[in-house]
This record gives structure tokens, sequence and C-alpha cells, in this order.
């Protein structure tokens, strides 16, 4: 119980980070300046959700396939290796974010947003921004790795993964429950959020990506020297 707590907080910890996606919360921000804000996001946040659990259950049952026919039985050691290796390349990641802040600010387009917008279901647009994401999705390979990896049961390899796209899909939540509670006005609250997105995300992304890295890594290799 207690590895399955630990290994859940690492597992929101990377995930956190992952969540600040630009491309998901700017179409997502555009849904909610549209006609029925709140039906349109909640269906795009609930189609990213279901493709990309749909696609971390395919991946870790692959993958699973292929660390039993290689190691048989991962050991402690192993485990937390796998820990710290992904909070080492959490943080790396976002140092680089944050050394290149001002070229990937540059290439978002609103226009690019905007056309999504115009066409388009709220279901192809979720999970096809999904499953485009999920082929470059490095965090949640590394996640579902030491998802793998780990002692859990299989219940809890699924609860695990399940927490990961929960967390990776909050700020999508969070745009639907401000189009919920403000009604008409959220459309010039979100704009506002919108703008903030577009030019200050590697900001926050950056330090936190580092932040919990740095926590993970510390975490892996404490794990390592008591075990």
């Amino acid at each position: 119980m207690r590895d399955l707590l630990s290994l859940s907080l690492v597992v929101a910890a990377i995930a956190l980070p992952d969540s600040i996606n630009p491309s998901l919360i700017l179409t997502d921000l555009f849904l909610a300046a549209g006609p029925h804000p709140v039906r349109r996001t909640v269906t795009f946040a609930i189609s990213v959700l279901v493709v990309t659990m749909f696609g971390g259950v395919l991946i870790m049952l692959g993958l699973a396939e292929l660390v039993r026919s290689l190691l048989p039985r991962l050991s402690d050691e192993v485990k937390y290796a796998l820990i710290t290796a992904g909070g080492l390349s959490l943080a790396l990641g976002g140092a680089t974010i944050w050394v290149r802040r001002e070229a990937l600010v540059r290439r978002r387009s609103p226009r690019t947003n905007e056309s999504r917008r115009q066409s388009g279901s709220a279901v192809l647009m979720g999970g096809g921004i999904a499953g485009v994401e999920l082929l470059t999705a490095f965090p949640y390979f590394a996640t579902i790795t030491i998802i793998v990896g780990s002692s859990a049961s299989a219940p809890g390899k699924f609860i695990l993964l399940g927490i990961y796209n929960v967390v990776y899909i909050l700020p999508l939540i969070a745009i639907s429950v401000v189009c919920l509670a403000m009604g008409p006005r959220a459309s010039e609250f979100l704009n506002r959020i919108r703008d903030s997105v577009l030019t200050h995300w590697p900001i926050f992304v950056a330090p936190l990506a580092v932040v919990l890295g740095i926590g993970m890594t510390a975490l892996g290799l404490v794990r390592l020297l008591t075990t």
C-alpha cells in the first residue's frame, strides 16, 4: 500500500507539468469561447481522457510483455533506478524548455487554434489532438515504464495509469468548471488565460518540471541507498 502511494505521487509529479499542454489547453479555450461552452469543453476533455487512457493501456500491455521477456522479475533496485532516471529526464526536459522558452513561444500561432475551433466537433478535435500528442508523449512513456516495472498488482497498475491521465486533463477540467460556474462571464476571463498561456507557458512549465524532477531523482536515490 505504501509503495502504491509513493508511486501515485511519482506518477502525479510527472503528469503535472505534462498537463500544461498548450495544444490541448488553447484548443479547449477556443471551444469555451464558442457556442455551448460547457458541453463542448466537457466533451473535449472526455475525448482526450479516453484516447490517452486507451493508448496508455495498449502501450502498457505491450511493454509488459517486453519487460517480462527480458527481465522475469524486476528487483527493487531496478524499480527505483527507473524512478531516478524518470526524475532526471523530467528535470532535463524542464531545463531544455527554459533554455528554448522564447523559441517555443514564437512557434505558437493563435490562427492555428482559431481554425481548429471553427471546424470539426469537440470529440474529433479532442481525440485527434490527443492521438497526435500520444506519438511524442515521452513523459507518458517514462511513466508507463515505471508502472510496468513496479511491484504493484495488475489493478494497481491500471489505477496508476488512471491517476496520470486524470492529472493530465486537470487544466481541461478546470476550464469546464469555469464555464459552468461563470456562464457568459467566463469568455472574457478565459481569454485572458489564453493570452497568458500563449506567451508565458514555458515560464510555468520549466521550473515546475525541474523541481518535480529533482524531487523524483532524490526519492529514487534515497530508496536505492536504503534498499
